[in-house]
């Protein structure tokens, strides 16, 4: 009998993937901490590792490294898990001497276990994961409704961090309360891939990658960042109340219309929206976005304010007058700060309003919550009630009183 030993600080994620292991037939060791898991390493024969990166006491990258040091790839196959959106942990994790480096968000219990029994029967994994449609009877429905009741407890946990964040806007207290954000969304992206809910793993992914940036340099904190922060947790709840709507399952079929005359622009903007399974459509003036409007429209519309042919203002104007696009949420992009270019936004139709240069993963964040929420919440208008029915943490007036304090501070 092979031994699997898992090093996870999430306790519902270690069990669904410790049970599904012996299910296999392989025996299972549970370490919750780094340390704890190297203890348990040295201590008893383990044939694989399946190893969490961000862990308590003695982070996962470290722990691999002492693995390593010890066992070479092919004596020890480690399979390690991260946010596919930190590219800095990824590429340590790699240079360490991963086996394989499993993304969070999008692998479902039923391909890890694939992944471990072929590891095991063979060469050591060094590929890109094989691709697997899985279907809602492969997971544990006991886990699943584990999950989506403590939905009011998660969201209640966001909220308070959320809520200092936007009333003492630049502090030292910032670091705080990212830490405190990241402690709760950080287990949310693998529990919510491990029981099948796709949408509120890949929401909480972004969401992630977003805070640790912010982390690494509290000081670009801003207002536009802070609203894409509550966007992002008003999605999330959106999601725990209504966790199988069609795009919260694939998102990734969103169609987005990027406008701007700068190519450099928008290739940028079509990477960053990549780095969360979004394509873009783009194109370089008002005459070629009026003309792609046909068919089914669009998800999102990002749109720069300066074009050749037309400021983005009248553009978005035009759109709002077709049918096709008058609910389709859009975000301007340009090198403006002024109040006046921001309330005219408003005023012309536009939903949100990032200035140039723009952190990668607030651009990512903001338009994943756009694409999933714009459908969720119009397809169920009774969405203020959680998973189980129950009042939420926060009530629509909350968020909407929240967003003002943040729109507020524009002004100061």
């Amino acid at each position: 009998m092979k031994n699997i030993l898992i090093i996870e600080d999430d306790s519902l994620v270690a069990d669904v993937y410790s049970r599904k292991l012996r299910e296999q037939g392989f025996a299972v060791d549970v370490a919750a901490d780094g340390r704890a898991g190297l203890e348990m390493f040295h201590d008893r024969k383990v044939d694989l590792v399946l190893l969490d990166l961000v862990l308590p006491q003695i982070d996962g990258v470290q722990v691999l490294k002492q693995i390593r040091a010890e066992f070479g790839p092919q004596e020890l196959p480690v399979l390690a898990f991260t946010n596919a959106h930190l590219g800095g942990v990824v590429r340590q994790a790699w240079e360490a001497g991963a086996n394989q480096v499993i993304p969070k968000a999008g692998t479902q219990p039923s391909l890890v276990i694939q992944m471990v029994e072929n590891t095991l029967a063979g060469p050591p994994l060094m590929r890109a994961l094989p691709s697997r449609t899985t279907s809602k009877a492969e997971f544990d429905p006991v886990a699943r409704k584990t999950f989506l009741d403590s939905s009011s407890e998660t969201l209640a946990a966001l909220w308070r961090p959320l809520k200092q964040l936007a009333s003492q806007g630049y502090h030292p207290d910032n670091l705080t309360c990212f830490r405190e954000l990241l402690g709760v969304v950080r287990p949310l992206t693998t529990t919510a891939a491990s029981v099948g809910l796709q949408g509120i793993a890949q929401m909480s992914s972004a969401l992630e990658a977003l805070l640790q940036e912010l982390c690494d340099a509290p000081y670009r904190l801003s207002p536009s960042a802070l609203l894409t922060i509550a966007q992002a947790i008003d999605t999330l709840k959106s999601l725990f109340t209504y966790p199988d709507g069609e795009l919260a399952k694939h998102p990734a079929g969103a169609r987005i219309l990027v406008v701007d005359d700068d190519a450099f622009a928008r290739q940028a903007v079509s990477r960053v929206l990549s780095r969360v399974n979004l394509r873009a459509i783009c194109v370089d003036s008002s005459v070629r976005a009026l003309k792609r409007r046909t068919g089914n429209g669009f998800d999102l519309i990002v749109l720069d304010i300066e074009l050749p042919d037309a400021n983005g203002f009248d553009l978005c104007s035009r759109f709002r007058a077709m049918p096709a696009c008058r609910n389709t949420p859009i975000i301007f992009l340009s090198m403006h700060k002024d109040l006046k270019d921001r309330t005219e936004s408003v005023l012309r139709g536009g939903n949100d309003y990032i200035t140039k240069p723009f952190l990668h993963m607030e651009l990512a964040t903001k338009a994943l919550s756009f694409v999933i929420g714009g459908r969720l919440k119009p397809a169920h208008p009774a969405w203020e009630l959680n998973g189980n029915g129950s009042e939420s943490a926060f009530s629509r007036r909350d968020v909407n009183a929240l967003k003002q304090v943040i729109l507020g501070s524009y002004d100061s």
